[in-house]
């Protein structure tokens, strides 16, 4: 917009009243120039050598440490020979160091129970290389370990010339499962957003050209160069004494040492102060249509008291916008499928604001005028006061949820915070100082300085216009000129104040009566307690200490869309969605956005296949909505025109276009074919008919239907409650939910997998890639000991096929394989095994697959990687069992399936398979004469 052509982008100042001392609630004088004081409990020092160290005690999950070693470098320090060695050298630290030969660091680690990608893995940027380790606390032996590998991480990989060669195949398949249309759009967009710098030359996946011939020597030396101490830090966050780990630390890596003449670690520019510039990207791949504006920013500070106030101001801004937003996408026919305003780091050195749109086809300048007057709105006429006093609520409602979970903070979440603290000099307050920081500071905030964002941000100097989209027939993508165009009209438009519409009345006009429980079951060894209410809903319900402000609640009832004609389906198959889009009783989603502000609750009815119910989660305090919002679920679901046309406008604008994208044309088949082309597994051409078919009161009859007797609903809960409290609730809201006492229960629409094999290719794609999927599948009898044999069956073949196909081959970056056994609608089995590469090599990765079969049936497992499974699945549960969100599962599934809920936490099912149950799930379920096998290729032949 021309008008703000001259502004420049200045930390948003403090008034003469803000720059006088704040007080905290608890009586602490802020001074806006002080510092941020650091969280107390986090232990953080240096080494002589330079090397940093974050150390902080925390328990969630019990008995796991999580370790971080964080190297100060990436791709954009690599020499022109060497573009992609940045991360060719962090997949080698995997591949042997000093006191771990060739692949003897993941079998140590996997023997441990850690698995390869969750617990053990690393990412390479521009910027930045991070490795990442979990491991249990019960052996000192394995922390001992666990901190030789990062010491050999940081000083001791090798390097070896054979090893490197190995490995090159590997990185080479991960470049080339990042090719596609986002990949080829970037490659025309990155060289005008980054114009003028190295960022537009150093991506971290790098070059293929240089990945198949770079020598080990340039790995080597990118290594020396760059691994040093006074680029690095150790962070470690668990469950175990914080100076014992401090001592450690130091005893281990002080004797690290750099370069006697170390290169020095530039930092990149990126000019900001350039003209308005415009990068557009087409393909003939492309899914969907995509605009945005980025606005560069020098980087602001974010070390002071007056930098955490700033951000406030800057959060309530975008809040406040994205509510608008959100709000124009509930329109029958609305500008944008999304929309989002958001700021924040851009790369290291720079900051953006950006303004960004997902729009259906066609829909580019539209889009983008719509998020130009939305920010132009709020520079002429600013936001309202009641739009001010909702964000600050939900503003300061979030800190305190995070207050209140002080003491469940994951360690993960914890050592992704302190990498970047190390990584961009970020402060780190203890939560209780944020809270003292938002009370402070957060009522005093006013409309004029949420105002002045925009004002501030709005620039032309440094502006990048964003446009990607399909190619394809008939579809214009618009020119540069058009898109500087849509500024100048909305400068010169007139632009009405925005209206804000709020309502005070009651969520739920009239209380229930509700009825009472009338049986009760305990079951103590399990903390578990059912109640029956008199309407016949059954309740299941387990308080834990797991968390301090969560609750997490589901419901399940039998029927679903099984009961419905396979002629009426497509009409009705959304209609779950439909009526959780339209909001409840009285409000809109829009009004019901406002009227839960301040409110962490949710509530999502749903409608599958086999069954109707809902789920959701709610903070202690706000228990009553959600029992609430449950009850209007059931009695007052809301028929709303327009929300159904706008669900349907970003449902087709959506997916209008995904038929271009070769994996999604893969699945189609796939899903098909395995399906025998039943009506009720829709392709993407299918889907879309079943969209323009959709019939508003066919659906909403349909879930009125589906929930007009609550008889044979059953509710779960976990979480932080107690049985006194929360029974007032349950008798109130759920006994008062409607009862017909029908008996009913699930049909089976006949959906079974096709008999013999099956070999199917499929050709789409522009890119040399290919995708392979196998799949076993077919009748059995389902037991318990036949679904832990085959789970463990599909787990061991996953570590063996990763170890053939992508150690021992080269072929391919990852191979995944999943089994299971199901007893609804049919007793049938499934295990699938799916691994992308070039199209050269997938015939001869089947085979190896094939090959690894039969060696499996033949001979079973080895003890060690039986071994390995099984203490992954011992420590998975171990963690599990302190989670609300498995207890919720867990207890729906026993009862679905009618096992005893005292044996959730027992590891029978982990202890009890044998190699031998595993060799014969091989035999039974891996038949050669009954199997499908999909293979994508490109559409033209790879020379």
């Amino acid at each position: 917009m021309k008008m703000h052509r001259s502004r420049t982008l200045a930390p948003l100042p403090f008034t003469a009243a803000m720059l006088l001392f704040a007080t905290g609630a608890a009586g602490q004088a802020f001074d806006p120039t002080d510092r941020i004081p650091p969280d107390p409990s986090v232990i953080a020092g240096a080494l002589d050598n330079g090397l940093r160290y974050f150390v902080q005690e925390n328990d969630q999950p019990e008995n796991r440490a999580e370790l971080r070693l964080v190297v100060n470098a990436g791709s954009i320090l690599e020499d022109e020979d060497q573009l992609g060695l940045a991360h060719f050298v962090e997949h080698m630290a995997f591949n042997g160091t000093r006191n771990f030969e060739k692949q003897a660091l993941v079998d140590y680690l996997e023997s441990i129970g850690m698995q390869f990608g969750p617990d053990i893995n690393a990412y390479t940027s521009f910027d930045e290389t991070v490795y990442m380790l979990q491991v249990p606390m019960d052996d000192p032996e394995i922390l001992a370990t666990a901190f030789q590998i990062l010491h050999d991480w940081a000083g001791g990989v090798l390097f070896d010339p054979e090893e490197v060669d190995r490995e090159r195949g590997v990185v080479i398949e991960e470049w080339r499962g990042g090719r596609g249309a986002q990949a080829r759009m970037q490659d025309q967009q990155f060289p005008i957003m980054f114009e003028g710098s190295l960022y537009a030359e150093r991506l971290p996946i790098g070059k293929p050209e240089i990945l198949e011939t770079a020598p080990a020597e340039r790995l080597r030396s990118f290594y020396e160069d760059w691994y040093r101490p006074n680029l690095m830090a150790i962070v470690a966050v668990g469950d175990f004494d914080g100076r014992e780990i401090e001592a450690t630390i130091r005893e281990q890596f002080a004797g690290l040492r750099g370069p006697a003449e170390p290169r020095p670690r530039m930092t990149a520019e990126i000019p900001i102060d350039h003209p308005a510039r415009v990068a557009i990207a087409t393909d003939t791949e492309a899914p969907q249509s995509q605009v945005g504006v980025l606005y560069k920013q020098p980087p602001a500070p974010r070390g002071t008291i007056a930098d955490f106030r700033r951000g406030l101001v800057e959060g309530l801004y975008s809040g406040m916008l994205n509510a608008r937003l959100d709000e124009l996408r509930q329109q029958a026919e609305p500008p944008f499928l999304f929309g989002l305003s958001g700021q924040g780091q851009f790369v290291r050195g720079v900051d953006a604001y950006q303004l960004i749109a997902l729009v259906a086809e066609g829909g580019i300048e539209r889009g983008i005028e719509t998020l130009l007057t939305e920010a132009e709105r709020v520079v002429r006429h600013g936001f309202a006061e009641t739009e001010l006093e909702r964000q600050k609520t939900a503003v300061r409602r979030s800190y305190e949820r995070r207050l209140a979970e002080r003491e469940n903070q994951e360690s993960g979440g914890l050592a992704g915070r302190y990498v970047q603290v190390f990584l961009q000099g970020s402060a780190y307050p203890a939560i209780e100082t944020q809270m003292e920081l938002v009370d402070a500071f957060l009522p005093g905030v006013t409309l004029d300085e949420t105002n002045g964002v925009a004002q501030a941000w709005l620039a032309e100097r440094g502006r990048v216009i964003l446009v990607s989209a399909p190619e394809k027939e008939g579809l214009e993508t618009p020119a540069e000129e058009d898109l500087v165009g849509v500024f100048a009209a909305v400068g010169g438009r007139e632009i009405a104040a925005y209206e804000d519409a709020a309502t005070d009345a009651p969520l739920l006009p009239v209380v229930p009566e509700g009825s009472p429980v009338v049986s009760e079951e305990t079951l103590d060894e399990v903390g578990v307690t059912l109640w029956t209410l008199e309407n016949g809903v059954r309740v299941v319900l387990k308080p834990t200490d797991f968390k301090d402000d969560e609750i997490l609640f589901s419901a399940t009832s039998p029927g679903g869309t099984s009961l419905v004609p396979d002629d009426l389906y497509p009409k009705v198959s959304l209609a779950g969605a439909v009526v959780s889009q339209a909001g409840v009783g009285e409000f809109d989603r829009t009004a019901l956005r406002k009227k839960l502000t301040g409110k962490a609750v949710n509530v999502s009815p749903s409608l599958g296949s086999l069954s109707e119910g809902l789920g959701g989660f709610v903070s202690p305090r706000d228990i009553e909505t959600a029992f609430q919002l449950v009850y209007l679920y059931f009695t007052a679901p809301r028929r709303d025109e327009t929300a159904f046309e706008a669900f349907k406008a970003q449902q087709l604008g959506g997916l209008a276009n995904l038929g271009a994208s070769p994996d999604i044309v893969f699945s189609d088949t796939v899903s098909a074919t395995m399906a025998q082309g039943h009506p009720r597994v829709p392709s993407l051409s299918q889907f879309l008919e079943h969209l323009e078919q959709a019939d508003l009161d066919a659906a909403y009859g349909l879930y009125r239907e589906r929930f007009a007797d609550a008889s044979d609903f059953t509710f779960y809960f976990t979480g932080t409650f107690d049985l006194t409290g929360i029974r007032p609730l349950v008798e109130q809201y759920l006994g008062a939910l409607p009862d017909l006492d029908r008996v009913e229960t699930w049909r089976d629409t006949g959906i079974d997998p096709p008999a013999g094999v099956i070999e199917k290719f499929v050709y789409k794609g522009l890119e040399p890639q290919s995708r392979t999927q196998i799949i076993f599948s077919g009748e059995a009898e389902y037991s318990r000991q036949e679904a832990n044999a085959i789970s463990a069956m599909a787990d061991i073949l996953d570590i063996r096929l990763r170890e053939v196909l992508r150690e021992d081959l080269g072929g391919t970056y990852g191979v995944g394989v999943g089994g299971s056994l199901s007893y609804r609608p049919d007793e049938e089995y499934r295990v699938t095994i799916s691994f992308g590469s070039a199209p050269e090599r997938a015939e001869e990765l089947s085979t190896a697959v094939f090959e690894e079969i039969e060696r499996l049936k033949a001979e079973g497992p080895d003890a060690e990687t039986v071994d390995k499974v099984r203490e992954t699945q011992r420590r998975t549960k171990e963690t599990n069992l302190r989670e609300n969100r498995y207890w919720l599962g867990q207890l729906a599934a026993f009862e679905r399936a009618g096992r005893d809920l005292s044996e959730i936490p027992g590891y029978d099912a982990i202890e009890g398979w044998t190699a031998e149950q595993v060799r014969q799930a091989a035999i039974r379920y891996l038949r050669t004469d009954q199997y499908a096998r999909f293979v994508l290729l490109p559409e033209q032949k790879v020379p």
